[in-house]
């Protein structure tokens, strides 16, 4: 397996050139890019090139889907010896991922602007293909350049945005235990020490973000990097998301979020998303054994005709529901199979509690840091409305066959009853929907 290289350096740029030649012998940079981030580092790394092809996307217009893939692949399918360089963030940096995939297999390069997305060095894409979001394979990127310098001058929402997707993996982390703790997917430990251990750590100064010290957007960035060398690692981005990930898709598949016109950034959107995960983590920490126990006996499941026919029904755009239902499938368990992962989460509920309260950061606190770093903290902030906050928080369960804290809560019949605790301003967590 090919690992990522990566050059983060001040002045990283004056090696770009250099760089690309002893990766890429014999091959011609493409470079890939927007009108935003032409002019942050496209325009230097092309004359750092001597001059060479480029391709500038409209930076309003461009978006991480299947269209813009197959311009790209057709892009690069000019010329055999092309390579992409990505110049930008998550989505130049997906599309050209996928793009240089389909157009033969072709490794390519990125040279990132700002420190806002885990997918830098993931071994896959997140692509909107034919309406459904998803992460699709392909290789990380063979070479990744980074300038602090630039990284720092990005701007604010996009250092925000990058921490509000960094800030995911510890609730992500806290379903990996309960998916671990009930046998269903084991932690890797090589893994899981790659992001976990210092990711508090560099979560810890988002004031310092705010004032844009190197050192504290150096930590961001850093995490999210090596998040992508876990992804790597364990070929799936189960290091990197869980139930927070999945709500961001769910709103980005139906054009939920929007704010003066434009599109909330993915890492906004994953924003709400953890701390709506990290509520429900709350409300399992509040219920006993033998709470969970009265609850699944006087819980009615749904057969599986019941079942596709609720997707059918709670999935807005039609065109997605067959494959939905088709991942619904390959995790549904009905008869003696549910009744004996009831039974093993009924078994193991004290140690689930444990585990998720030392993993996540409480809700309250973790509101109180993204609000010093401008991540948003209420649904309103991207342009959500409550039932689109409800309908991400439900749909979202059948987005993956990853096993998160939203499979717990459907197989115990708990997660509706959960949904409205949550978006109950009552609650305490949330108030405020577009």
């Amino acid at each position: 397996m090919i690992i990522s290289k990566l050059m983060l350096q001040r002045g990283a740029l004056n090696e770009v050139s250099r760089a690309f030649a002893e990766t890429f012998p014999g091959k011609k940079p493409l470079v890939i890019e927007d009108t935003n981030t032409k002019k942050v580092a496209g325009d230097y790394v092309v004359k750092k090139f001597g001059g060479c092809d480029a391709h500038v996307f409209d930076g309003s217009e461009v978006y991480a889907d299947d269209k813009h893939v197959d311009i790209v692949r057709d892009l690069l399918l000019k010329d055999n010896d092309y390579i992409a360089v990505a110049v930008g963030a998550g989505t130049i940096n997906d599309l050209c991922k996928r793009a240089s995939y389909v157009a033969g297999e072709r490794q390519y390069m990125c040279v990132a602007t700002a420190p806002s997305v885990d997918g830098f060095t993931s071994n896959g894409a997140s692509i909107t293909d034919k309406g459904l979001k998803v992460t699709l394979s392909c290789p990380a990127p063979l070479l990744v350049i980074a300038d602090p310098d630039i990284l720092s001058c990005a701007p604010m929402p996009m250092i925000a945005s990058g921490y509000g997707d960094l800030a995911a993996k510890v609730p992500a982390g806290a379903d990996w235990f309960i998916a671990d703790i009930l046998g269903i997917e084991k932690i890797d430990r090589k893994v899981w020490e790659m992001v976990q251990p210092s990711l508090k750590e560099k979560l810890s100064s988002p004031k310092a973000l705010k004032t844009r010290e190197p050192s504290a957007i150096g930590a961001v960035f850093d995490g999210l990097i090596h998040t992508g060398f876990a992804m790597q690692e364990y070929f799936d981005s189960r290091p990197a998301s869980g139930y927070d990930h999945l709500q961001s898709h769910v709103w980005e598949m139906n054009d939920s979020c929007e704010v003066d016109g434009k599109a909330a950034s993915h890492g906004f959107k994953v924003a709400i998303g953890t701390l709506s995960s990290t509520a429900c983590m709350e409300e399992i920490l509040k219920l006993s054994k033998e709470d969970v126990k009265k609850q699944v006996l006087s819980y009615i499941p749904q057969t599986w005709e019941e079942r596709q026919a609720s997707i059918r029904q709670a999935v807005k755009v039609p065109s997605v529901q067959d494959r939905q239902i088709e991942i619904c499938s390959k995790k549904f368990l009905e008869g003696e199979s549910l009744k004996k992962r009831q039974q093993e989460i009924i078994e193991k509920w004290d140690l689930i509690k444990e585990k998720i309260k030392d993993q996540i950061i409480p809700f309250d606190k973790l509101k109180k840091m993204f609000s010093e770093v401008d991540c948003p903290t209420e649904p309103v902030m991207i342009g959500l409305s409550k039932e689109d906050h409800i309908y991400g928080m439900r749909v979202a369960q059948m987005m993956r066959n990853r096993y998160t804290v939203c499979d717990l809560l459907y197989e115990t019949g708990l997660l509706d009853k959960f949904i409205s605790i949550v978006t109950d301003p009552a609650s305490g967590y949330f108030s405020s929907w577009r």
